[in-house]
């Protein structure tokens, strides 16, 4: 029974990170009501339930029928999961942190090649309180501040997150994930037709879940 509340506390988060994803910053988080982007109806409480609610109505506005996309599915059941991680001492509270707003960070650049930094910001200051700073997260805040007036290579976006991930990997592990995350941006980048920017954040994100992954099962 804990597992399930769990469960569910990490998709009612995710399904209000999904809603962050899609109002921010143009847009309150907190008004208007949740309504179909299509036809404007404001959705009921049941039309909200994460996971069921989609499932029911595969995937698609009971109103209208205009279909939604199925990664918010699939993000409510990744949190509930990591909840449900967490419930169970597989993760850290801190890498549970690092993990929801790495994703959430990797979607904004995925689909806008932008980086919100108000979001990392809070993400940021929420790791840093559970797990401490140490030298190596200066070390990346320094370059950031030199990516962001100077050209190195990488955006100021990717040297802040990895500041965040060194609260909760070693110098090391944070080596070898960016190690991991260049040959993922190397490889998005050979199979892109258009080869100007690619966006990185979701290369360090899917190489920081990848190294828990393995430290959990391994």
């Amino acid at each position: 029974m804990i597992n399930f509340y769990f469960f569910t506390i990490g998709t009612c988060i995710a399904s209000f990170l999904g809603l962050v994803v899609d109002r921010f910053p143009n847009q309150s988080i907190l008004a208007p009501r949740s309504h179909c982007d299509h036809c404007q109806h404001v959705l009921g409480i049941w039309d909200l339930i994460p996971i069921i609610s989609q499932l029911i109505h595969r995937f698609r506005c009971r109103y209208c029928h205009q279909t939604y996309p199925v990664w918010y599915c699939i993000f409510e059941v990744w949190s509930g999961l990591l909840f449900l991680a967490c419930a169970n001492s597989h993760l850290s509270l801190s890498q549970l942190l690092t993990l929801l707003g790495a994703a959430i960070l990797g979607i904004y650049d995925l689909r806008f090649l932008e980086y919100p930094v108000v979001i990392w910001c809070c993400l940021h200051a929420l790791v840093l309180l559970f797990s401490g700073g140490n030298l190596l997260m200066l070390v990346f805040l320094l370059l950031a501040l030199g990516a962001h007036f100077f050209f190195i290579g990488m955006g100021a976006g990717d040297f802040l997150l990895l500041a965040t991930f060194s609260l909760t990997f070693s110098p090391s592990k944070i080596l070898f994930l960016i190690q991991i995350a260049s040959i993922l941006g190397i490889l998005v980048f050979a199979l892109k037709k258009e080869r100007d920017r690619i966006p990185f954040v979701p290369c360090l994100f899917l190489s920081y879940h990848a190294l828990l992954l393995y430290t959990m099962f391994c």
